[in-house]
């Protein structure tokens, strides 16, 4: 008995020694997990309080101690971005890619914020090679899509933004920023009016219709072309459509809209109806206005008073305002012009610094119609103030 004793002796002590070595092991495991937990907790905390500085710092210092995590590199690397340090940025992503270690998720992500650096960095052809060979991956198509999509816009390459545009809608995710293929065949006949290709203008408009029967701006440009043709009859029709397409547009066929009607010497009485119309059913203060423009000239000064003053109860704002001054300076008696013209004068200052038209997404404000707002590069964002 005390012989088997003595022999089991060693495989006991081995048992103890490979019992405390994984205790030992688990509990420096625990150590250093909760460690680098803390770590990860401070990084965040920093980067969701807006201080990249001391964001950037934890990061590094979690480098130091776990230099094999993948997310840690992507991380830092996004954040030297952020400050506006791209070249750190782009070192640190273009190391992790070298890497032979990671799997084929990690590696989508380390390229595309690769691509994003260079995107940073004013790089264009090298982000395009990188998410164009994304474009295959399907974790990462959606994402290289829409990068690409904003890469072909910045470059102007409307014919690549199109087949973008096409891909996203296609997998049932549309464009972040209102991109539409009809706003791109706008651009390519745009393009083309600028060279006088009237024809192929028009192809590229009649093309964007049948993209998107609901584009104003197809319906605008193409009326443009038909008055430029002399087919006012056609720009008419065109004009009218933009009511059923985007109403808050209809300020922009006020002009062509008098133009075609003067050009065909149609009757009067049927521009002032349709005038009367929009402001009747939309409100408009650009409808209001062309109407009393119109009665002005085919009624007089005073008939427009009588309407402005109406309008003015509802549309209280410096323009009816300073039209109402206009009117009654024509018409209005010598005793009070003085004044009259001292309030036309302060008026038209006021409405000439008022912007006339502001994006609804990010409140861009200016005096020119963007069909794609220069702050925010949202499509179709920019309304009539």
């Amino acid at each position: 008995m005390e012989d088997w004793v003595f022999l089991l002796l060693p495989v006991a002590a081995a048992s103890g020694w490979f019992a405390a070595q994984r205790h030992y092991a688990r509990k420096y495991l625990i150590e250093h997990t909760h460690s680098l937990r803390k770590a990860y907790c401070r990084g965040l905390n920093y980067l969701l309080s807006e201080k990249t500085d001391k964001a950037i710092d934890a990061f590094v210092d979690l480098l130091t101690n776990d230099f094999e995590t993948v997310e840690t590199h992507i991380a830092l690397g996004n954040l030297f971005r952020r400050r506006g340090e791209i070249e750190n940025a782009i070192e640190i992503h273009e190391n992790l890619i070298a890497r032979d270690d990671l799997n084929p998720q990690q590696q989508e992500s380390a390229q595309f914020e690769l691509g994003l650096d260079y995107l940073r960095a004013g790089l264009f052809d090298r982000a395009e090679s990188i998410f164009q060979n994304l474009v295959d991956h399907e974790n990462s198509r959606m994402g290289a899509l829409q990068q690409l999509l904003d890469i072909y816009q910045h470059e102007k390459d409307w014919g690549k933004a199109m087949e973008c545009a096409r891909k996203l809608q296609d997998l049932g995710k549309p464009p972040k920023r209102g991109e539409t293929v009809a706003h791109f065949l706008c651009e390519l006949a745009e393009e083309t009016l600028c060279t006088d290709d009237d024809r192929a203008a028009r192809q590229w408009l009649e093309d964007a219709q049948r993209a998107d029967p609901r584009c104003a701006r197809a319906s605008l440009l193409m009326a443009k072309l038909e008055m430029r043709e002399g087919r006012f009859e056609g720009a008419l029709q065109s004009l009218k459509r933009v009511e059923s397409q985007n109403a808050d547009l209809i300020q922009e066929i006020m002009e062509p809209l008098r133009i075609c009607h003067d050009r065909l010497e149609k009757p009067s009485g049927e521009l002032i109806g349709y005038l009367g119309y929009l402001y009747e059913t939309y409100g408009f203060e650009s409808a209001a206005l062309a109407l009393a423009e119109r009665i002005r000239s085919e009624q007089g000064a005073g008939k427009a008073i009588e309407h402005m003053l109406r309008v003015l109860e509802s549309l209280p704002t410096a323009k009816t305002l300073n039209t109402l001054t206009g009117f009654l300076l024509e018409d209005g008696a010598e005793t009070q012009r003085e004044a009259l013209i001292r309030l036309d004068r302060a008026l038209d200052r006021m409405y000439s610094n008022a912007p006339r038209y502001t994006c609804n997404h990010c409140g861009f404000s200016g005096s020119e119609l963007h069909w794609r707002c220069p702050s925010c590069r949202h499509w179709e964002s920019t309304k009539p103030s």
